[in-house]
């Protein structure tokens, strides 16, 4: 068999199996709902919908030549959300100046973790605002819920959320937008 005639069957076996399978992957998760899934995936859900908990951390100043002297300290505040199911987290790290007067500088990032059907995607963080006294930074994290099928997951259950960090003098506020 020529190189030519074995890419052609091979392009209609798979031109076949996609036409056989299409429609009832669609078909078959059109038929679940949030009643389909467990009764932790749904915990899992009325969890993400309910909490969040902030954790402040105040970490030693470390000798650094790219801050500046009056640095008195540096703090990382984190905003979780969710359950062992699926959760997202965003921390935000930052330095204040030894009176109180102005956030130094503030660096963000995100983490998170989900047990499949489950998922979580990270949008990314970004500082939005920066001024002396105040930055302000903000993260997107889309949740969702799954059953698990034959043709993959069917995700019947999905929110979009928003965390808001706002970095002031030596203090933080953060909570939860959805």
């Amino acid at each position: 068999m020529s190189r030519k005639t074995f890419g052609a069957a091979a392009g209609a076996a798979i031109i076949t199996i996609g036409i056989l399978t299409g429609p009832a992957t669609s078909a078959a998760a059109d038929d679940y709902t949030v009643d389909d899934l467990s009764a932790q995936q749904r915990q899992a859900i009325a969890r993400w919908d309910t909490t969040a908990t902030n954790v402040s951390r105040d970490t030693p100043k470390k000798a650094s030549v790219s801050r500046a002297a009056s640095t008195s300290g540096v703090k990382t505040i984190r905003l979780y959300r969710g359950s062992w199911l699926m959760w997202g987290q965003e921390s935000v790290e930052f330095g204040y100046s030894s009176n109180g007067t102005t956030v130094t500088y503030s660096s963000g990032y995100q983490d998170s973790g989900w047990i499949i059907p489950n998922n979580v995607t990270e949008g990314g963080t970004s500082r939005y605002y920066k001024t002396s006294t105040l930055h302000q930074w903000r993260g997107k994290y889309t949740v969702g819920a799954g059953v698990p099928t034959p043709w993959g997951n069917a995700n019947v259950y999905s929110a979009t959320s928003w965390a808001q960090s706002n970095i002031k003098n030596i203090g933080s506020v953060q909570y939860w937008l959805n």
